[in-house]
């Protein structure tokens, strides 16, 4: 955790680099999009192996499509929640700390 002076210096050069370049603050802000594309479609790949793995692999075709069933949900629960994160971090955006 910084301090506040670090933590004030760190948010003004995150809003310079925003401001001087928003053409690499466009590229890092859909980084997640693609993330998240690349999880949804190893899931539907996983799952659509997991047939073909129950039909000519036999039991050991059923334990390869269970674990692709497991892993494909998985990475579509991974997709969901990491939906509605920013990509910058703010301080708008930090939870305030705990107490003691």
């Amino acid at each position: 955790m910084l301090e506040p002076r670090e933590q004030r210096e760190f948010d003004d050069m995150t809003a310079r680099l925003r401001d001087t370049d928003p053409a690499f603050t466009r590229r890092v802000s859909r980084l997640p999009l693609h993330q998240r594309r690349r999880w949804l479609t190893s899931a539907i790949l996983l799952w659509s192996l997991a047939p073909i793995c129950l039909i000519y692999g036999g039991w050991t075709g059923a334990l390869e499509a269970t674990l692709a069933i497991a892993y494909g949900a998985w990475l579509l629960h991974k997709r969901r929640r990491a939906t509605g994160q920013s990509s910058w971090p703010s301080s708008t955006d930090r939870r305030p700390a705990a107490e003691t």
